[in-house]
């Protein structure tokens, strides 16, 4: 049995040891085959990849190609809004000025001299009728119609420096008169041929007539007839026809201005003059205010130092004022506490700062009242004009405007105080809190002399010194 066993596991070992060489063949093979196959997928990977990438950059160009051609258009989208912008602003541009111009043409006809009608008139009718027929042909109308305005210029300068020509006017009875005219603006002056037939030409004609109507002179014409014949002559004008001698009428003085405020008025004046007065007599105040010099202050506080009071006191009487009696106190209570230096230098600072502040209030209610004073004397006028308009009615619009000019002269004269009366006040509150300054410096420099004694002593001091009521120039103020 033991041979028999031995040769079935020889021979099953050797067919094993055959199994499994086949079995490292076979995978051999299929590992060199795999690296065939990965070659191969490798070699036609790095070809697929070669083909991507140049796809890709087609479809990159192809986009930005794309890109290009979009931001081309809108550009040009753009660039045809502004150019339809651009020729809707010059077609309304164009039809406002021809519009101007027609209008200025039929208007011009209306704005000459009714004298010069007959010359310039017959001129700018014929251009007129030559710019109508231009039709559609707005290129030709335009120019038709600038040359109107090239016309009407000269026609200016010859008119602002004086101008004569032969015409006719209309004298009494509607008779005819031929002659010659002297025309400077508005001003027409005419004689006749043989000087008989004087006057002044009229600005206004009646509808469809050329000629203008005369204001007959019956004597005192020989001027006129020498400024018509020679170009020169003193002649009576109004340029404004009229209405300079109207202004000239109305213009009211500053004592019309001041009955014309009435009782309200009287009370506004009386306020800015008493306010005046009293600026015045504070600037003078202030300004005089005696402040104790700082080098004598500084020789009195040396003598306290040095404890010679009595030359101090006799020192201090030299100053004059609150400012000398502040001084004064400060040299009585310099060598007690410091607590009693203190109330008794601003006892003396509360009597300097009422003095120097003293009416300026005034100044401010007289700043604040004049404004209200003037709306109530306002208020007062254009009750009293619409009192008159219900009794005589409101046709008449020159009297309403003349009854609210008058109720408006208290507003202006409010005004008119208020304003310097404010400026002079604030200007009055800054002098006096400088010159308190100044007197709030003294009372600091008697309060620190204490302290300079204090270390002369050489020792602690022993006065009692609460922190509330230590001077400062903040607690002063």
């Amino acid at each position: 049995m033991k041979p028999i066993l031995f040769f079935i596991i020889l021979i099953g070992s050797i067919l094993a040891e055959t199994a499994q060489e086949k079995a490292v063949q076979d995978l051999r093979l299929a590992q060199q085959k795999l690296r065939s196959l990965q070659l191969e997928i490798t070699d036609e990977a790095g070809d697929l990849i070669k083909k991507v990438e140049t796809i890709d950059d087609k479809v990159l160009n192809q986009n930005k190609t794309l890109s290009d051609l979009l931001k081309a258009e809108e550009n040009v989208a753009g660039e045809q809004r502004q150019l339809k912008n651009e020729l809707a602003r010059r077609k309304g541009e164009f039809e406002y000025t021809l519009s101007s111009l027609r209008s200025f043409g039929s208007g011009m006809k209306d704005r000459i001299h009714p004298a010069e009608k007959q010359d310039f008139g017959d001129k700018l009718k014929k251009r007129l009728e030559l710019a109508n027929t231009a039709g559609d042909n707005l290129v030709a109308e335009i120019e038709r119609r600038l040359f109107l305005l090239h016309l009407s210029a000269d026609r200016l300068q010859a008119v602002s420096g004086g101008q004569r020509f032969d015409g006719s006017a209309i004298t009494e009875g509607n008779v005819i008169e031929e002659g010659k005219f002297a025309i400077a603006g508005p001003l027409g002056y005419f004689a006749s041929n043989d000087n008989e037939v004087l006057g002044f030409t009229s600005i206004t004609t009646a509808e469809g007539v050329d000629y203008p109507n005369l204001a007959l002179l019956k004597e005192g014409g020989e001027s006129i007839s020498e400024l018509v014949n020679s170009g020169s002559s003193s002649v009576p004008v109004d340029a404004s026809m009229g209405k300079a001698i109207q202004v000239a009428r109305v213009k009211k003085s500053f004592s019309d201005y001041v009955q014309g405020g009435g009782v309200v008025g009287y009370g506004i004046l009386a306020l800015g003059l008493l306010a005046i007065l009293i600026a015045i007599w504070k600037v003078i105040e202030i300004s005089r205010f005696p402040i104790p010099n700082r080098t004598k202050l500084n020789y009195i506080l040396d003598d306290l130092l040095s404890g010679d009071s009595e030359n101090a006191h006799s020192k201090a009487q030299e100053f004059q004022g609150l400012g000398g009696k502040m001084v004064a106190a400060g040299v009585t209570y310099f060598y007690d506490k410091r607590r009693i230096l203190e109330d008794a230098l601003l006892e003396k600072l509360g009597m300097i700062q009422p003095r120097l502040e003293r009416y300026l209030p005034f100044l401010a209610l007289v700043a604040a009242a004049a404004p209200m004073m003037g709306l109530l004397g306002t208020v007062l006028g254009i009750m009293k004009t619409f009192a008159m308009m219900s009794i005589g009615g409101s046709g008449d619009s020159k009297s309403f405007s003349a009854g609210i000019s008058e109720a408006l002269i208290t507003t202006a004269m409010g005004l008119i105080v208020a304003i310097p009366v404010i400026i002079i006040h604030g200007m009055l509150k800054s002098l006096a809190k400088s010159k308190f300054g100044q007197a709030e410096g003294v009372a600091l420099s008697m309060l620190n002399g204490t302290t300079e004694l204090e270390d002369a002593a050489g020792k602690k001091p022993s006065r009692e010194e609460p922190e509330d009521l230590d001077l400062d120039e903040a607690e002063l103020i």
